[in-house]
């Protein structure tokens, strides 16, 4: 049974009690929170001035002894920064820091209170239009004579005119003939089309219906060729240490940088063969802004001296394609060649091919040499790996899936008795991960570098 706040034990001990107020909440809630009180407000998309200072003045005692901190999502944090660099000259640009000060947040707050403006601004002209109509409809009324009569003539034309019209033709709406007219006569004309009716439907669209806000523009970084990709089509020459060549060749971890996959990714547990090329991670020019929405597919890949795997962007990968294709029809290839370029896809579909280990698709193609000659094939282990940096979601072979679930230390359905045991006591997730310390109480092999749970990265 609800009873007054003001009888609650709790009432007396509010330095020991945390409170969650709504923005429903926030208006009219007043409570004498102590000296020293701490409050947490979330900046949720699309905050308006009202409520923000709805909220934030429940600490009565704000810059006495209350103090706010501000939380938000990382949508609402990115529109923050964007409109602080709008906002900021080209000198403060280059000397800028990437920290959010309290002006960054009113400014946001107030952007937002002048776009909600405007937005409403349609419908308050046709409710003030349909309120003014309705106010000269009842002028033609004398309230003061009590003689008056309320003829059935008078109710009807009362009704008429206050009566918002259920169909709009066509012809109404868009089909105005082109005369002179005063500002004042167009704007008349344009939103007395506006029935309640349309009112009423458009607002449950509103809220049926999800409105996209699309990402700010941002200028796509200027492609560069580095003279060391040339070299790897160099078949006589020493390999090349690619370790040395840092400003064109990096591990495959580094194309996570600037997304919020870095942290998860475990840079450690990668192959040591597998790069990148610096131009891979290369997408856009604009600072500050996060590559998660940028992150370059996995299309192109170059088989190095059958050791070396590294991916490319399609500028390197149609290079290579002449440059390797010439060399093979000039004869230059007597066996397989050790460099290939390879077309790397996802299998998104269940009888989809991967192409990587196709002989006849290779760059050059690994077919019409003798029967002797055994092609390179990329091992399973490391194709593995491939699968999960380019989010293939299905499995050609059996052989393949238990490959992932090793790689991934996870223990698929359906379990044996001895697994299904180690799950009642705890050993495997409900997820399927497998801990170190508990690979070897249930005799399965798993990767024994992971020191967690790696769901985290893939999903």
């Amino acid at each position: 049974m609800p009873y007054s706040f003001v009888t609650c034990p709790a009432c007396e001990r509010l330095h020991r009690c945390i409170f969650y107020l709504d923005e429903i909440h926030t208006q009219g809630t007043d409570f004498k929170f102590p000296v020293e009180f701490k409050a947490a407000v979330t900046l949720g998309n699309r905050l308006t001035k009202d409520c923000f200072v709805q909220a934030c003045m429940r600490m009565r005692k704000l810059g006495h002894g209350h103090s706010l901190k501000f939380w938000s999502s990382y949508e609402v944090h990115q529109q923050i920064k964007t409109l602080k660099l709008k906002s900021i000259d080209q000198y403060q640009k280059d000397n800028r820091n990437d920290f959010i000060k309290l002006i960054d947040i009113l400014r946001w707050v107030y952007e937002n209170t002048q776009q909600s403006t405007w937005d409403g601004l349609h419908h308050w002209a046709a409710q003030s239009l349909s309120y003014q109509r309705k106010v000269s409809a009842f002028r033609h009324i004398n309230w003061n004579d009590n003689q008056q009569e309320f003829t059935n003539d008078l109710i009807k034309d009362l009704a008429n005119e206050c009566s918002e019209p259920e169909v709009i033709q066509l012809i109404n709406m868009y089909g105005a003939s082109k005369t002179m007219q005063t500002l004042l006569e167009i704007y008349r004309n344009r939103y007395e089309q506006t029935s309640y009716e349309q009112q009423r439907e458009l607002e449950q669209e509103l809220e049926e219906e999800r409105q996209l806000e699309r990402p700010p523009p941002v200028q796509p970084c200027k492609p560069v060729f580095h003279e060391e990709i040339k070299q790897l089509c160099d078949m006589q020459g020493t390999m090349m240490n690619l370790i040395q060549y840092s400003h064109v060749f990096r591990r495959l971890p580094y194309a996570f940088l600037d997304t919020t996959l870095i942290n998860d990714c475990q840079a450690e547990n990668w192959q040591a063969n597998f790069w990148i090329s610096t131009e891979f991670q290369r997408v856009i020019a604009t600072k500050g802004e996060s590559l998660d929405p940028f992150l370059r597919p996995p299309r192109w890949l170059l088989v190095y001296r059958n050791q070396q795997l590294i991916l490319l962007t399609a500028l390197e990968a149609n290079w290579l394609i002449g440059r390797l294709n010439s060399l093979y029809h000039e004869g230059k290839f007597e066996s397989p060649s050790n460099t290939t370029l390879r077309l790397l896809l996802p299998r998104i579909k269940r009888d989809q091919s991967k192409f990587i280990n196709t002989p006849a698709l290779t760059i050059p193609p690994l077919i019409g040499y003798s029967i002797d000659t055994i092609p390179f094939f990329i091992p399973l282990e490391w194709l593995v790996q491939l699968f999960t940096f380019n989010g293939t979601l299905y499995f050609e072979t059996v052989d393949e899936q238990t490959a992932y679930c090793q790689c991934l230390s996870l223990c698929p359905n359906p379990r044996t008795m001895e697994e299904e045991e180690a799950f009642k006591n705890a050993w495997i997730a409900i997820g399927g991960f497998v801990s170190c310390n508990t690979e070897k109480n249930i005799r399965i092999v798993m990767n024994p570098s992971k020191g967690y749970n790696s769901l985290t990265y893939t999903l």
